[in-house]
């Protein structure tokens, strides 16, 4: 069974499989969601001044109810700072520090991203910059609004979960490797998946992932990602793949919050696969 997620035309936003979601009726969020944008603190000023709005309209693209103006006493508070160090020459880093807090103050969590662009950019509070440390932002934001889908009430594992262990990801450029076994991990660990840390234990299904780069004239490549889940006794039981087209050279450094983005998009494709190759209850004919 091969299941197809996002196969996207090439696009001119770098941010490949930023569309690789699952549909808006199986992302499950909390009750009473709506997020209210804190006024951003920190350096660049133009840059904080902008980015509040920016991240709405990016949660609300991805159907999370937000706003940079209050949205009521229910709301969700979000939180921002950002700080710029220089990262070479005319060019410079922004670190943004998300935390986001419900109605009562308690701190639901926290993420991070960075981006880099030349201190020009920053410094003018350049609108296509701002958007993609926006939307970039927002996806991994959205992670934390994110309820937990409902559980499988068929072939669960003996033990009640089904224990898969993931036991690589290869083929991929810069830290691509260990960022997605992470994010691939912390997204079925969300669900209902344990998760086996030695391999040589006690396992039903083995993820596996496999990325290869396509050179595509005259200046891009094409990443085509594939997830497979087996039996221990090596039968596959399907695959999940996610492809698009990015810019060269793009995916050598450190892939972020990016890996987890791709992880959630192919988390319930990998999750129907686990649901089918999970061992029956015992005591099932």
């Amino acid at each position: 069974m091969a299941i197809a997620v996002g196969l996207l035309a090439a696009c001119e936003t770098p941010r490949p499989f930023a569309e690789d979601k699952p549909p808006a009726g199986l992302l499950n969020f909390r009750d009473s969601v709506g997020v209210s944008v804190a006024p951003i603190e920190g350096e660049p000023k133009t840059t904080a001044a902008k980015l509040g709005a920016a991240v709405a309209k990016a949660l609300q693209q991805l159907d999370v109810p937000a706003s940079a103006r209050s949205t009521g006493p229910a709301s969700n508070m979000l939180y921002g700072r950002i700080e710029q160090t220089p990262s070479g020459r005319d060019k410079s880093t922004v670190l943004a520090v998300w935390r986001l807090r419900d109605a009562s103050g308690n701190l639901i969590g926290q993420r991070s991203e960075r981006l880099e662009a030349s201190n020009g950019e920053w410094n003018a509070g350049k609108d296509e910059t701002v958007t993609r440390l926006a939307v970039a932002s927002a996806t991994s934001i959205a992670g934390l609004l994110q309820d937990e889908p409902p559980k499988q009430a068929t072939n669960i594992a003996p033990d009640g979960r089904t224990r898969v262990a993931v036991r690589k990801v290869s083929g991929a450029p810069g830290d691509g490797d260990q960022s997605l076994a992470r994010a691939v991990t912390a997204v079925l660990q969300r669900q209902d998946v344990s998760i086996v840390d030695d391999p040589k234990g006690k396992t039903d299904l083995y993820l596996d992932g496999e990325v290869t780069l396509t050179p595509v004239p005259p200046n891009k490549q094409h990443v085509k990602i594939v997830w497979r889940v087996r039996r221990s006794d090596g039968t596959e039981i399907g695959t999940v793949g996610q492809e698009n087209d990015v810019p060269k050279g793009m995916l050598e450094g450190p892939w972020g919050d990016l890996a987890y983005s791709i992880a959630l998009a192919a988390g319930n494709g990998i999750v129907e696969l686990v649901s089918r190759g999970a061992p029956a209850p015992q005591g099932a004919s």
